[in-house]
């Protein structure tokens, strides 16, 4: 797309975030908070598909290795696809970030409940989600997505 039709159809993230009054910094944040976290996700679920010492290390995980695998590896993508619309400016982005997080805490507490002796990462990942949620509910962020800007409530 040239820069002529880019800017009769809007589409330039720079032209919204101006018309918006919203600063890029945060979202930039968010976006890289996303990234990390999808690098954290993706690391857990082949770490227990692929690890014996995983196995050792906690045996209580065991025999829900795969379960949590395939728990952390569909939650990876996602939580890409939120970051990828953080740097954009998509406007499901927010929904999807906010859906990633509400499902990562689906996780951990199903296996906290489950397993007899917790294993510490679960802490960190109900740690990190709550966290994030409350910074994606910040005005800052919220305006970003607002489908009238920082105008309406």
């Amino acid at each position: 797309m040239s820069a002529p039709e880019a800017e009769r159809s809007g589409g330039t993230v720079e032209r919204r975030m101006k018309e918006l009054g919203v600063s890029r910094w945060p979202l930039h944040l968010v976006g890289g908070l996303l990234l990390l976290e999808a690098a954290g996700l993706a690391a857990a679920g082949t770490l227990n598909f692929t690890s014996p010492v995983l196995g050792e290390l906690f045996p209580e995980l065991r025999p829900w290795g795969t379960p949590v695998a395939v728990g952390f590896l569909v939650l990876a993508p996602l939580a890409l696809a939120a970051a990828v619309g953080f740097f954009r400016l998509w406007g499901t982005a927010w929904l999807i970030a906010m859906m990633l997080q509400g499902l990562s805490l689906a996780v951990a507490l199903t296996l906290y409940l489950l397993l007899e002796e917790v294993p510490g990462y679960l802490y960190a990942v109900m740690a990190y989600s709550t966290l994030m949620v409350f910074y994606l509910n910040s005005q800052g962020i919220r305006a970003s997505f607002r489908p009238g800007g920082r105008g309406r409530a």
